[in-house]
């Protein structure tokens, strides 16, 4: 911006002047309203910071790089006594404070008075308005206000640094408003002035705002002399753009509702879920774009911030609502990147745990979930109160993010509740796969495997189905399960050759009870009578040559592996690797193994409010843990938003994440993926 083209539509001394008496008016006010000292040390201080922008006003000397950087200090070194060095290290104190607090305001005042005096190489420290002028008045109040002791000073200056410190930054802000009201331009000084870092002690510069970040693949160390460093005052102006680009955002995506009620509250219709969803076009930061060489520290950050966000805004599988949400951000988090090296290279660094919590919190949702719905409006709200931060800092970060993992917790706590109703489906699930374990295991003591196949697959299957009727009702211990294991094994026994008389005579006065028993499970079961007259005369066979002197043995079993195997053949809907449990208006969607596998405690443990994206019925589905069984570490799934439940077997869901056939969602979290995905580019 030419410098000489603005101030040539203002009137130097006319704008110099206006915005004196705005400021020490301002100034007046606010020392008034705090109640703190008498309206002759009002007067005095006031006085006092008037003398201070008349001073700057008609200094003409142009400053340099190393008058900046050394600030207050440097000024005021003198042979000075003990008290009076202690009241300026205090008063020094406090105007570093001043500037810290009102870094952005002030600079905007500051590029407004260089177009007013002509001098875009203005020095910061000689802005006619700077906290200096404020601490200069402090000495005047100090003699009006009859303090001569260092300890009356202090108390005075005790009493009035609070006011100072929370309202100079809204004077400041006015007092920018007012000159841009008058025609007072600001002046763009060179920001792409840098300066090397030295390598030599004695030329360290004084605690910046930038700290240099570490960039992935950058493949050099920070402090490399190929890294240049912003002067302060471009560091400074560069702020001052990133808040005005701030600012200009702000007012393109709020001037709907910047002063009005929220449009979704008074006009719901029109943002329900036919509403559009398309997304505002985002941002593009670029360190070219801000004048900043690419090649400076803050560049980079710039640079990595740019692309951090582009790869947010192109994932197709980042829903709209978190893209937008998110963009609003977008400045405020390269501030931070300016200032602090640690965003791109901490895990924990609360910047990047709000993004990973933002995306959390809308795991499960549909890309193109629209604002209107509760869990979004949620996030829109803290994100709102975020940008209304006028710090902005890590701190202000790191408290929206613990109200993100608070909402993530309420959230959870509504989806697992309304899991509730699938409890007995999995308590079901639990049973079943405990009686298929228990029968099996007391088949396998059987060895029926040399048994002719049509008395092996009654007994296997059909007479198993008599046994899990048992089970389920009483138990192994009750009486109905007696029952049926003794008419077996006594039907077993029969088929086995008998040795001597006794055991042959004992054979023929068990037999008949032993057929009836059969008979009745037959009529139980509903087996057609041509089927049971083929199965009695199978048993009849066995039997007859049983009671033979000389039956031979039958062939030795082949292991119970064979007979487990087809124990675990049989009918139902437990045996499908995957089904369907269905009951009123719910389904449980089921991925099991035909056989249950021995688990001996080596189940894997996962976590209630983790989120998986698992395929049921080939298409993948985000599913959020509500339950993991105590019995068989059986996991439950269920998303309020598809409707969709799933139970599946713990050693079998470890297999499909170890294959990545399914995958935890948020592991590794959303700002180091898309970082990740700048390190491989």
């Amino acid at each position: 911006m030419n410098t000489a083209q603005n101030s040539s539509h203002v009137d130097r001394f006319q704008s110099s002047q206006a915005a004196r008496k705005f400021y020490l008016e301002h100034l007046t006010e606010l020392l008034r309203d705090s109640r703190l000292i008498s309206d002759s040390a009002i007067s005095a201080m006031i006085g006092g910071c008037g003398i201070y922008f008349d001073e700057m006003m008609n200094k003409r000397r142009q400053g340099s790089f190393e008058e900046e950087v050394r600030g207050l200090t440097s000024s005021r070194i003198s042979l000075v006594g003990d008290d009076d060095l202690e009241l300026d290290i205090r008063l020094d104190n406090l105007c570093n404070r001043l500037i810290e607090s009102t870094s952005v305001p002030l600079w905007k005042t500051h590029l407004r008075f260089a177009t007013i005096l002509g001098r875009p190489d203005l020095p910061k420290n000689d802005n006619p308005v700077g906290p200096r002028g404020v601490t200069q008045g402090l000495h005047d109040l100090f003699s009006a206000a009859g303090a001569s002791s260092l300890e009356k000073k202090f108390e005075l200056l005790e009493r009035i640094e609070v006011s100072l410190l929370t309202s100079l930054p809204g004077i400041y802000g006015q007092l920018d408003d007012f000159l841009q009201s008058i025609g007072v331009e600001v002046t763009q000084p060179p920001i792409a002035s840098v300066q090397p870092p030295s390598r030599t002690p004695a030329a360290k510069p004084e605690p910046r705002l930038s700290a240099s970040p570490v960039m992935p693949g950058a493949g050099e160390h920070p402090a490399s002399a190929t890294h240049a460093l912003l002067s302060q005052g471009a560091l400074d102006n560069l702020m001052f753009r990133l808040d005005q680009m701030e600012r200009g955002q702000q007012n393109s995506l709020d001037f709907l509702t910047a002063t009005s009620p929220k449009l979704e509250t008074l006009i719901p219709e029109l943002f329900g879920e036919t509403g559009s969803n398309e997304e505002t076009a985002p941002l593009v930061l670029q360190s070219d774009a801000l004048g900043i060489p690419a090649n400076s520290l803050e560049g980079q950050a710039i640079d990595l911030t740019g692309r951090f966000f582009n790869n947010l805004f192109s994932d197709p599988a980042i829903p709209g609502v978190l893209k937008e949400t998110v963009a609003k951000l977008q400045v405020r988090v390269a501030r931070i990147a300016v200032r602090d090296r640690s965003l791109y290279t901490r895990a924990d660094h609360p910047c990047r745990q709000l993004i990973d919590r933002m995306a959390t919190l809308l795991f499960g949702l549909p890309p193109t979930v629209p604002a209107s719905h509760p869990v979004c409006r949620q996030l829109i709200e803290t994100c709102d109160r975020l940008r209304q931060d006028n710090a902005g800092d890590a701190s202000a970060f790191a408290l929206a993010a613990a109200e993100l993992e608070a909402q993530i917790g309420a959230r959870h706590q509504k989806i697992f509740e309304a899991a509730a109703p699938y409890h007995p489906f999995l308590r079901q699930l639990d049973r079943r796969e405990q009686a298929d374990r228990e029968i099996g295991e007391y088949y396998a003591r059987l060895h029926l495997d040399s048994l002719p196949e049509l008395l092996r697959n009654f007994l296997v299957q059909d007479w198993k189905r008599l046994l899990e009727r048992a089970w389920f009702e009483q138990g192994q211990g009750g009486p109905a399960w007696q029952e049926r294991t003794e008419t077996l094994n006594a039907l077993v026994w029969s088929f086995r050759p008998k040795a001597d008389g006794e055991q042959r005579r004992a054979l023929a006065q068990k037999l008949p009870g032993v057929l009836q028993a059969i008979k009745d499970g037959m009529e139980t079961l509903g087996i057609a009578a041509e089927t049971q007259t083929r199965i009695l005369d199978a048993c009849f066979e066995l039997q007859t040559r049983a009671l033979r002197p000389n039956g031979s043995e039958p062939p030795p079993p082949v292991g119970a592996s064979v007979a487990l195997a087809e124990v675990h053949q049989g009918h139902g809907i437990r045996q499908l690797s995957i089904g369907l449990l269905e009951a009123g208006n719910r389904a449980l969607h089921t991925i099991d193994y035909q056989l249950p596998p021995a688990t001996e405690g080596r189940n894997p443990v996962f976590s209630a409010g983790e989120w998986m994206e698992i395929k049921v019925d080939d298409v993948d589905q985000q599913l959020c843990l509500c339950l993991q069984s105590a019995s068989t570490g059986r996991c439950l799934f269920f998303n309020p938003e598809t409707d969709l439940a799933l139970a599946i077997h713990p050693q079998l869901l470890a297999e499909q994440l170890k294959k990545g056939s399914a995958r935890h969602l948020g592991q590794p979290g959303l700002f180091a993926t898309l970082l990740s995905r700048i390190s491989a580019s």
